[in-house]
């Protein structure tokens, strides 16, 4: 399994998915293994897991792709933000770069068990808020993705002085593939709950399950990073141990 691919789902759920996550209408989702992050290389082997041992450039990260689509255009893309806010705003690429930019180096840890470090450039979702002003009542936010994808963080995670909104990676901006125009990174968080493609954002008074959680169950809705072990890229063949929470020992 990897992080966003779902074989045969555009057909099965684009409608759900469009629908929005409460009321979507039931579906027998495709098989995929359980989350390997939990397990030594020798348990996994006995369980029949398969660990990735494709390594790619060290300066690129494997793409998890959801529901294949045109590439949004950087020239007409727009992010909405919208629900419990008081200023209601829509904005482009242009917009976004006059945040105040921070650069970020952070492991993007895939449930699947490997992981990559990264130097990641955007801004803060406080940049964002101040302009929105969130109502009191807002305690959860809703990402809609440009692949039909969606899923829910709470506003303190979004918050978190480590939440970062990326619009380059390791000095390049962001591909396509890579989530451009715009992502989130959570990087104490598995890769399923640091949504590429962004093109809305939700301030809600509720939380809710992203459509990997919707969709298959041993996938945690919180997707905090636990306790296990992890076969970095940038460490071909080497395993290491993880006390859970963002990996910032190597």
């Amino acid at each position: 399994m990897h992080r966003r691919r779902f074989l045969g789902l555009a057909a099965a759920t684009g409608a759900a998915a469009l629908a929005g996550a409460d009321n979507a209408p039931a579906f027998r989702p495709p098989a995929l293994p359980q989350p390997l992050g939990l397990y030594h290389p020798a348990e996994a082997k006995a369980r029949k897991l398969i660990i990735p041992t494709d390594v790619p450039d060290r300066f690129k990260v494997k793409v998890m792709e959801f529901n294949p689509v045109p590439a949004p255009d950087p020239a007409t893309w727009q992010l909405e933000v919208t629900g419990l806010v008081d200023r209601p705003i829509k904005l482009r690429v242009a917009d976004l770069k006059h945040f105040a930019m921070v650069n970020q180096a952070s492991r993007l840890k895939c449930v699947q068990c490997w992981s990559a470090k990264i130097q990641w450039e955007g801004f803060r979702a406080g940049e964002l808020l101040k302009l929105v002003r969130p109502k009191k009542s807002a305690t959860h936010v809703r990402f809609d993705c440009a692949d039909m994808y969606y899923d829910y963080v709470s506003l303190d995670e979004l918050l978190h002085p480590r939440t970062l909104f990326a619009l380059k990676m390791n000095g390049e901006p962001l591909t396509p593939e890579h989530g451009a125009p715009l992502r989130v990174v959570i990087p104490f968080k598995y890769g399923y709950k640091s949504s590429k493609l962004i093109c809305k954002i939700t301030l809600l008074d509720h939380g809710g399950q992203g459509v990997v959680a919707d969709t298959w169950p041993y996938y945690s809705q919180s997707g905090n990073i636990e306790p296990g072990y992890d076969h970095p890229y940038d460490y071909p063949g080497q395993t290491r141990k993880i006390k859970g929470g963002e990996i910032t020992e190597y």
